[in-house]
């Protein structure tokens, strides 16, 4: 039996055809709501204009975003355009409340005379990062605006100062980096000779840097270039320890050009030629759970007859994991290596691969994106014909076969080391 509400005899709606939702009543009013259009150009105008926008906007899409595509829109909402304003007449305010936005700003700043320009902080994701600059048009403004340092605003206590010159700022980063002292080397670190793990695989120890045969290498006498000092990368160690290590890896490539290294092949794929080329490659990534990245640079030699290819197969790969790779020419010296990385990467993660002729091939991996930890062993295991040895678990060997390899590899780089000039 149906139960009526107020006994009026209604009709859920759930069981009535849609035809009849739509009628409308005859003696139906017109809404108070349904107000007229409003002028063109008026306020009104313009607020209907963005109640319509906001309308058609897709809010519900918003829960299901994607988080690269939410980065990536408010990263185009920042505005990254330069400051505006003399360096004179500008104050930088920092220990910000996060939630003081740029109207908040301008309205407290604007008592201390006309404002040219103000540009709060903002990180990719468009949050406050506590800090802004505020452009006046008067000197007499950024003193003014420099007394209000310690007042209370959005309930922090703010700090003015007069703001400093790129060039004042670049100096005193590069100060403060220059005396940074080293922090010291993570516990368990395997690439660091203080904690003396598997140092039967060292080949040769200079000054601030050693080669060591890699532990399961995708060739035999595949090593590693590692310097001394718990650095992070190529391009972020000091430029004395790049240079040693670049002189190690021309020590190498002479080695393996001409016949040499720990298992040299009895030829070519003609039967004629034993000499070997190289293909280096470094993977820094911070691994800040870890301690932080040690740099080691794997020296891989491969046959003449397949090294030609390698450009080839290191692109082919990079457009399976759908990205591009950005070249270098071949660099002179390890000052002109390192200056080139850091601008392609600034002080970011990144890939880079040497190739034969010298050329480097750079991928910057960006914050949050992905990257196969095993890359540069899997092309060179296709590069080399070998893909049974692209998973270095597959590989390890026992203590008395890695003493081995390390002998053979030094006996045979004896004549090339760079200790013996």
């Amino acid at each position: 039996k149906h139960k009526w509400l107020h006994a009026l005899g209604l009709v859920p709606a759930r069981v009535m055809p849609p035809s009849s939702l739509r009628v409308q009543p005859p003696d139906a009013t017109r809404s108070p709501y349904d107000a007229p259009p409003p002028p063109p150009g008026s306020m009104a105008a313009k607020g209907a204009a963005l109640a319509a926008q906001d309308a058609a906007f897709d809010h519900a899409s918003l829960r299901w975003e994607e988080p690269k595509a939410k980065r990536a829109r408010l990263a185009a909402n920042i505005d990254r355009r330069p400051l505006q304003g003399d360096t004179d007449k500008t104050v930088y305010v920092r220990n910000l409340a996060y939630r003081a936005d740029e109207g908040a700003l301008a309205e407290f700043f604007g008592q201390c005379g006309e404002l040219v320009d103000l540009r709060l902080g903002r990180g990719d994701d468009g949050r406050s990062r506590g800090f802004c600059h505020v452009a006046y048009k008067t000197v007499d403004g950024a003193e003014k605006a420099l007394q209000l340092s310690d007042t209370s605003f959005y309930g922090r206590d703010i700090v003015v100062q007069m703001a400093k010159s790129e060039e004042e700022r670049n100096a005193e980063r590069d100060a403060r980096r220059a005396n940074r002292p080293p922090p010291p080397p993570p516990q368990g670190c395997w690439f660091c000779l203080s904690n003396e793990k598997d140092t039967h695989l060292v080949a040769s120890i200079a000054s601030e840097s050693f080669v060591s045969m890699d532990k399961a290498g995708v060739v035999a006498d595949h090593c590693q270039i590692v310097p001394i000092e718990h650095a992070p990368s190529f391009a972020a160690m000091a430029p004395s320890a790049a240079e040693e290590m670049w002189r190690y890896l021309d020590a190498l490539r002479k080695c393996f050009a001409a016949g040499g290294g720990g298992d040299p092949p009895s030829g070519g794929e003609d039967g004629t030629d034993n000499g070997r080329d190289v293909v280096v490659f470094e993977r820094h990534l911070a691994l800040r759970s870890k301690g932080g990245n040690h740099c080691h640079v794997n020296v891989v030699p491969v046959p003449r007859a397949r090294s030609g290819k390698a450009k080839k197969i290191f692109e082919q790969a990079a457009k399976k994991l759908n990205f591009e790779w950005c070249s270098i020419p071949k660099p002179e010296s390890a000052m002109d290596a390192q200056a080139a990385l850091l601008e392609h990467v600034g002080d970011g993660e990144y890939y880079a691969v040497h190739l034969p002729d010298g050329s480097i091939l750079v991928r910057k991996i960006g914050r949050g994106e992905p990257h196969w930890m095993s890359f540069g062993r899997e092309v060179l295991g296709h590069l080399l014909g070998c893909p049974e040895r692209t998973s270095w678990q597959e590989c390890l060997e026992t203590e008395e076969r890695e003493t081995a390899r390390a002998a053979a590899m030094k006996a045979s780089f004896e004549k090339f080391d760079i200790m013996q000039e």
